[in-house]
Formats: C-alpha cells, sequence, structure tokens
C-alpha cells in the first residue's frame, strides 16, 4: 500500500501568539504569510505486521520526526502495520520556511490515501496542527499549508473557530539561509519576546487587514523583525542590501529572508549571504 502527496512550504512575516486556549482547536497565531511552491513531498509504503512499526526518513536519514511521528500514530491506532515514511525536505528545516508542519501535514494525507481511510481533509489538518502545537514547532503554519495562497490569520485556530482572509497574487519569491538554524521553541518559550512579538504583532494585523496587499505585508514584516528586535544588525545589512532591488524582511521565525522584486538581481546579491532559493507562491497541501 503505497501513497504520496505534497505539501507547499510556508512563510510567516508577523504574527500573534495565541496558544492559551484549552482546546488545542482554538489555538494557534494571528498574523500574515504566504505559501511556497517549494516544500515537502512525502512517500509512505504501508505493509500488514504483526505488530507496529513506524519508520521516519528525512532527506534518506533515518529520523526521530515527533511531529511526523505524532500524526503517524494518531492515524493508525493501534492498527499492526508496519509503515515507512519517506519525506523529502526542498528548503531546510528551522528557518522558518514551515517544513515541520508540511511533513506532518503530507505525511497524514499519504497515510489516509495509502489505506482508504477516508479522513476528511479538516480531520488530517486537525492532527498535524494538533502535532506541530505539542511539539511547538509552530502556531499557523499548518492552517495555511491546509489552503494555499496568500493569506491574513484574522482569527486564531482550525476552522470554524479560526479565520482566514486570502490575498491574490503570484510572485517569484527568492529565499535566502543566512546562518544556523533557530528553534521556534526557544522563542515561543521567552517571555519577554513573547510580549514584544504580540504587542508589534497585533499592530500589524490590524493595518494588514486596512491594506490587504503583497507589498504591505513585506513592509508591516520588516517594522516587525526591526522593533520586536528578532532582526539582527546582520539582518538588517542583509534586508537593506535586497531591497535595493526590491523588497525583503526577515522569516519567522528563521535567521533567513525572503524577497520580491529584480529575482535575478536578488539572487545575485544574496548570495553573496547565504544559500538562495527560488519559489514561487504555492498551492494548497494534496495527494500526489
Amino acid at each position: 500500500m503505497r501513497a504520496k502527496a505534497f505539501a507547499p512550504g510556508h512563510v510567516t512575516g508577523f504574527f500573534v501568539i495565541k496558544d492559551r486556549h484549552k482546546d488545542i482547536r482554538k489555538k494557534g497565531s494571528l498574523g500574515a504569510g504566504f505559501c511556497l511552491s517549494k516544500g515537502v513531498i512525502t512517500a509512505v509504503n504501508i505493509k500488514k505486521s504483526s505488530q507496529q512499526k513506524i519508520e521516519v526518513f528525512i532527506n534518506n536519514k533515518k529520523s526521530k520526526a515527533n511531529v511526523t511521528l505524532f500524526v503517524a500514530k494518531k492515524i493508525l491506532g493501534e492498527k499492526p502495520y508496519h509503515v515507512v515514511i519517506k519525506t523529502t525536505l526542498q528548503l531546510p528545516v528551522s528557518q522558518g520556511f514551515g517544513m515541520s508542519g508540511a511533513g506532518a501535514l503530507s505525511t497524514g494525507i499519504a497515510i489516509n490515501m495509502a489505506l482508504k481511510l477516508n479522513l476528511s481533509f479538516n480531520e488530517i489538518v486537525e492532527m498535524a496542527h494538533e502535532s506541530e502545537i505539542k511539539n511547538k514547532t509552530g502556531l499557523g503554519d499548518v492552517i495555511s499549508q491546509s489552503v494555499g495562497g496568500i493569506e491574513i490569520r484574522v482569527k486564531e485556530g482550525l476552522p470554524p473557530y479560526g479565520m482566514l482572509r486570502k490575498i491574490k497574487g503570484n510572485r517569484d519569491i527568492v529565499l535566502c539561509v543566512l546562518g544556523k538554524e533557530m528553534k521556534t521553541k526557544t522563542v515561543l518559550s521567552n517571555h519577554e519576546q513573547r510580549k514584544k512579538i504580540n504587542r508589534y504583532g497585533i499592530v500589524c494585523v490590524k493595518k494588514m487587514i486596512k491594506k490587504p496587499s503583497i507589498e504591505n505585508l513585506f513592509n508591516l514584516s520588516y517594522d516587525f523583525a526591526v522593533k520586536t528586535g528578532l532582526a539582527n544588525k546582520r539582518i538588517i545589512r542583509i534586508i537593506e542590501e535586497a531591497n535595493k532591488y526590491g523588497t525583503s524582511s526577515q522569516a519567522m521565525l528563521g535567521n533567513s529572508v525572503f524577497a520580491i522584486g529584480d529575482t535575478e538581481k536578488l539572487v545575485k546579491t544574496l548570495k553573496n549571504f547565504g544559500e538562495v532559493y527560488v519559489c514561487r507562491i504555492g498551492g494548497k497541501a494534496r495527494v500526489l
């Protein structure tokens, strides 16, 4: 029993932490961002077995992959299957590109398809969202990846509690990874950092709702990155270099930047600072 699925990467420009609800379906974040044409491809191979065994490989290396494993176990329950999950990441982890959420979501879609379980798409989204929240790897990526495109998260959580507004647009997106990983869990656990994020994040959300455009998303993202202190001096300097050929900001939460504008010149400029990836605005998670 085999199946394959894709989930897009996702970049958040700014956000507000909303993780105090008791009901995990109501937890999440406000903010704005967009899905990417690059993301995660997951292939599953499932056989009947005398006991349950789940193996996860990420880019051909065996991995603990707690976020993915949670979804697999949630779907399988006690069913005695031997499941091999092979996940290919098209972008780096812990750089603000939503790879953990995309891994969990694509795994859920693929297992459901392989076993013909007839779980609804929303049920799988809920499992992947729960896994991200419990493992402290993200707040709003999975919800955004389930719809694709450019979005404003105007109410936290999953539908019908959460609410997204979509913005039309499709552009080349240039991404640049500048250095070591940034762990989402570390930032979300810092009390002072949380206060700054929520103080400036809510201002950005309100301004974004008044003027919903990708250009405004980028401008507000830069303000947010600087005012929260999440962007260090080096990141700000690199953003200023990139802004000679377009508009850019820092991906949340990552040691990385995203940019739109003159793609060729942006690639040439950003290659001086790190690994560069070019993609476009992406659609929602799906079976391949």
